[in-house]
């Protein structure tokens, strides 16, 4: 007997492919499986967009700031209140940290009242009388940087730095500023700052640059990180086994690196092969999966099935997937880049020696290659305490440019200002 034919309708096609699916466990399997697959996929592309490391991620919205507006208003208002100031901070005798931040004038905007402002807002007034606070104008004539003579850097810092050396020197500074030589008077310039702050006597020294934010709360989280890895890795009078602590690191270099691939294929075949071995297990042992699960189905699911999950696992991206908990952790490599480190006073002669005697690096390369040449371990606060922010940069060029946007921190942005001020007033 010949089916009838409906005109204009494909309800009953459907009502019978739905009820075909609904018999047949096979087919209800296979159709669970797309579907589950696809709310995975949605929920990834939901979820994962801020995550640099995933297939997911999007580059437009990836970036959006949230934190970074709030606290980019906060350090405006301080610096605005700062202006109405009479009279400069007193220095501590005896700081426990010292900050130092150098700045340059560029070429249209300029971040480095922003970055103080955050940098000082939200700081107690024990945690103030414990820093000992140097502004490095780097310029060979200071008027040339837009914020000379501004109230607020005259009364801030605890130190208004200029250059202070012989006319040899200064003649040698001003043909890298006339060259353009970026990479040779920075290095100099990290290695003179470097050196006034080791002459305050603190115990430990921030190196921050002069286009970021910090996040309120900054210092708490930057001594006690200092203070847990010096007890882990103590000062012998003679060695220790750390380098410097990051302040800052992008999530960008922290994916599926292609140097720890063979961890990836082992982990993934272990996944594989335990998963495979089960079904085969539980089907000799189940009648009803020996009916239902046939060879050819178990061929589907080895291939197709699990391969997509395990692809899938990869395309949502390490750190969604793994993410870094709060806290500081070792970092020995993929961190970047020079935004802000933290020295212990005892490693600060190193650091300027092998500053003095390479200067063919940026200052992020040669810490790598210091780290690595003596055998010293590097570490991070997670989540980041500073916030790059500088989208134009100091060298003047559109590459530069075009590289200083890429330096963001995702998570950075997930900070929440009015838990942050909770738990600093606590």
């Amino acid at each position: 007997m010949k089916p009838a034919i409906v005109l204009g309708g494909p309800i009953p096609y459907f009502t019978f492919a739905l009820r075909y699916i609904l018999a047949a466990p096979k087919a209800l399997a296979w159709v669970l499986f797309v579907l589950v697959y696809l709310l995975a996929i949605t929920y990834c592309r939901f979820n994962y967009f801020r995550d640099p490391t995933s297939a997911f991620f999007d580059s437009i919205s990836g970036y959006d700031k949230l934190y970074s507006l709030t606290r980019e208003h906060q350090a405006a208002s301080y610096i605005e209140a700062a202006n109405a100031l009479t009279q400069a901070h007193t220095p501590s005798a005896e700081p426990k940290l010292c900050l130092g931040v150098a700045t340059v004038s560029r070429p249209e905007k300029q971040y480095i009242r922003s970055t103080i402002g955050s940098l000082l807002d939200g700081l107690s007034v024990a945690e103030r009388r414990a820093i000992h606070f140097i502004l490095f104008i780097a310029h060979t004539d200071q008027h040339a940087h837009p914020i000379y003579g501004e109230k607020w850097s005259e009364t801030l810092p605890d130190t208004l730095l200029t250059y202070d050396v012989n006319h040899t020197e200064l003649v040698k500074i001003a043909k890298w500023e006339a060259e353009k030589d970026y990479r040779a008077k920075g290095l100099y310039d990290y290695a003179y700052l470097l050196q006034k702050c080791y002459d305050t006597g603190a115990s430990y020294v921030a190196m921050v640059e002069g286009d970021v934010l910090a996040v309120d709360g900054w210092y708490q989280r930057a001594t006690a990180a200092a203070e847990q890895v010096e007890d882990e890795n103590p000062w012998d009078g003679e060695n220790s086994s750390w380098l410097y602590i990051r302040m800052f690191y992008t999530e960008a270099y922290l994916g599926w690196n292609s140097e720890e691939w063979p961890q990836y294929l082992g982990w993934s075949f272990l996944v594989f092969l335990t998963i495979v071995v089960s079904l085969i297990g539980a089907r000799a042992c189940s009648p009803g999966l020996q009916r239902n699960m046939s060879n050819v189905s178990l061929i589907v699911i080895s291939l197709v099935c699990l391969p997509a999950c395990i692809l899938l696992y990869f395309f949502a991206g390490k750190l969604s997937l793994q993410p870094l908990t709060p806290g500081v952790h070792r970092m020995d490599n993929f961190g970047c880049c020079s935004q802000g480190f933290i020295f212990a006073r005892h490693r600060v002669p190193l650091v300027i020696d092998r500053i003095r005697h390479h200067t063919m690096d940026y200052i992020d390369m040669l810490m790598e290659a210091v780290a690595d040449g003596e055998g010293l371990t590097r570490w991070v606060v997670v989540p980041s305490l500073l916030q790059h922010i500088g989208g134009q940069s100091s060298k003047g060029d559109e590459i530069a440019d075009s590289r200083a946007k890429m330096i963001w921190n995702f998570g950075f942005e997930m900070y929440n200002a009015a838990k942050l001020k909770i738990g600093s007033s606590g």
